[in-house]
């Protein structure tokens, strides 16, 4: 990963190596800024990853191998493309999902989303300077990571969804060290909310910087966390409720300004709305479902679509099947950043603010290269 700076006012070209592990953004980006003085006048951005495929590899396999590999689509969103995959696979075959294995998955997807908004928000505040903020922030992250493990009685967290319910049940042991564990991180995350969102550093550092007008993110077609900094109300858990958000409220988090700041709070804010969903999931976890025959082997031919709200917006999987397998997959997921968003962001910024501008798009290559 590099970062190219071509000074035009006089000054000596340089490039500043920036390589595939840096922690302000995930996965190889490369970003070449033509250079006035301080600020940018001209971006050029490009990945180094190669199409993936996913769409085309899912097909003639069973669905439990195919919920295998959807699920390692993307590390941060896991639970995400596993849910809809499964989703459209149960309204193919005609499952119902009890109540309690609606709340496991709605508890698994909303500890995801804390897991990744905590590690993008990580990155921004890393790239600010704000290193001890930054690190509690990583360590929630990391404890995030770990209840998730916990609820799928597994690290292999993803495999924790099946066509009709969920492959392992949370024990009452487990479940009462969740409902110690999430209370601690929630005052923890509240603290650093409370910290943050009044700190002239980060104010100064933050509003009125990168800013992805309302206007602009329309046309963009940008959904998820990056549009609602921007203003746009859209949630496909309110907007469309499915599974267990039928019956537990979700509240949109929005932000007006589309600047740094406004993509900052509204990563911060999403993660503690989610840390207490999950709490209240858990809290009211129905007992335990009836058990349920399902014989993936008779499903008859048809076609099926669903749709989740991920950590990074909405993800859509269109299915057809025959018996048991995938004919054909189509999987849309959230537009990500590309050369004309990025010029919307950095032109004019000042190169100090560049990284941070970056990082708090939580641009994600994974669902990019679909």
């Amino acid at each position: 990963m590099r970062l190219l700076v071509i000074s035009s006012g006089g000054c000596v070209s340089y490039t500043l190596a920036l390589g595939p592990s840096h922690p302000a953004w995930r996965g190889p980006q490369r970003f070449v800024l033509t250079v006035n003085g301080e600020r940018t006048t001209d971006i050029e951005f490009s990945t180094d990853h190669q199409m993936q495929g996913w769409a085309e590899r899912l097909p003639r396999l069973a669905f439990s191998e195919a919920l295998h590999r959807a699920a390692r689509i993307c590390t941060s969103s896991s639970i995400a493309h596993a849910l809809a995959l499964c989703s459209a696979i149960e309204q193919l075959c005609g499952l119902e999902v009890g109540q309690r294995a609606m709340a496991l998955r709605g508890c698994a997807a909303e500890l995801e989303r804390l897991a990744a908004h905590l590690e993008a928000a990580q990155r921004v505040i890393w790239a600010l300077g704000v290193e001890p903020v930054a690190e509690t922030l990583a360590n929630m992250a990391v404890a995030a990571h770990q209840a998730l493990a916990v609820l799928a009685g597994n690290p292999e967290a993803p495999d924790l969804l099946t066509p009709g319910g969920v492959l392992h049940d949370l024990t009452q042991a487990d479940r009462n060290m969740l409902l110690t564990t999430l209370p601690k991180l929630n005052r923890v995350l509240y603290q650093t909310i409370e910290r943050l969102i009044d700190s002239s550093p980060i104010l100064r550092r933050t509003v009125d910087i990168g800013t992805l007008p309302r206007s602009a993110a329309e046309q963009f077609g940008v959904r998820g966390p990056l549009a609602r900094a921007s203003g746009i109300a859209r949630d496909v858990r309110v907007d469309q409720p499915y599974g267990i958000y039928r019956e537990l409220p979700v509240r949109a988090i929005t932000q007006d300004g589309g600047d740094l700041y406004a993509r900052l709070m509204v990563l911060l804010l999403e993660a503690y709305e989610s840390l207490k969903l999950a709490e209240q999931m858990l809290r009211e976890l129905p007992d335990a479902d009836p058990p349920q025959k399902h014989d993936l082997a008779e499903a008859g031919p048809g076609i099926a679509q669903a749709e989740v709200e991920g950590p990074h917006g909405p993800l859509r999987y269109s299915i057809e099947g025959a018996g048991d397998r995938l004919k054909r997959v189509m999987i849309q997921t959230p537009r990500q950043l590309d050369r004309l968003m990025i010029r919307t962001l950095l032109s004019g910024a000042l190169i100090d603010n560049t990284v941070a501008i970056i990082a708090s798009a939580d641009h994600c290559p994974y669902c990019a290269e679909l």
